[in-house]
């Protein structure tokens, strides 16, 4: 076996020790329907890793949307990924990540103003019975440090009386600022200088800012509009 080939096989073992610090048995629980609560995604599949050095490496791969970590699972392990600097962007599943502060943003439109969207969820208790008939989470939602799941990155079984609910969130970079937004009253305030003429788009087209693939039409006719 020449040199080559012995590098190609060492480079998942490589991006193991620069990349990774924490290790678990995979054992994360699976809901009804066999999808992963925590992840993105329902498995775990193979994405690819560029590193800002110019190097790519294969590697097994989920998003936890409670630690908003990227996971790597090995050798029936979960890895999180760590020292994120050194990570330019990520491919998996069709879909391209890039890393923010401490987490990563997924790209939906990349271009002088770009889409992101910060897929995030809340580990929160069940619920108490409450009145009128419903439940209520927000006493408890503070005391997620009684959880006890091993080295706290809930890569592990989540409790049964514990609910992921999701709570992601859209992000525009505009001018290099970058700019959250939850519905369709805060996109408009991002673009204030074309205000009428977006909201004409939007009914014209009748567009949902809630909906992935209406903001990402809408994000192209931005950067059309905005010169």
């Amino acid at each position: 076996m020449n040199n080559s080939i012995i590098h190609i096989f060492l480079r998942p073992i490589i991006l193991i020790g620069a990349l990774c610090s924490i290790v678990i048995q995979l054992t994360a629980q699976t809901s009804s329907d066999g999808n992963l609560p925590q992840y993105l995604f329902p498995g775990f599949t193979r994405g690819l890793v560029r590193m800002k050095t110019g190097e790519n490496y294969n590697a097994v791969l989920n998003y936890n949307t409670v630690t908003e970590n990227m996971v790597w699972e090995q050798d029936g392990k979960l890895l999180d990924l760590t020292n994120m600097k050194a990570v330019d962007t990520i491919f998996l599943q069709n879909r391209k990540f890039v890393p923010v502060n401490e987490v990563f943003y997924e790209v939906l439109v990349n271009a002088p103003i770009s889409l992101f969207i910060q897929h995030k969820s809340d580990l929160v208790p069940a619920g108490s019975p409450s009145g009128y008939g419903g439940t209520s989470q927000t006493a408890s939602i503070k005391n997620l440090s009684s959880v006890s799941l091993k080295s706290g990155t809930y890569n592990l079984e989540i409790p049964s009386d514990y609910n992921i609910n999701p709570s992601s969130v859209y992000w525009i970079r505009k001018s290099n600022t970058m700019f959250s937004f939850l519905n369709k009253r805060q996109f408009l305030k991002i673009f204030s200088e074309k205000n009428d003429e977006i909201e004409k788009f939007i009914k014209q087209n009748r567009l949902k800012t809630e909906n992935r693939d209406d903001l990402i039409k809408l994000v192209n006719y931005c950067n059309e509009a905005i010169r």
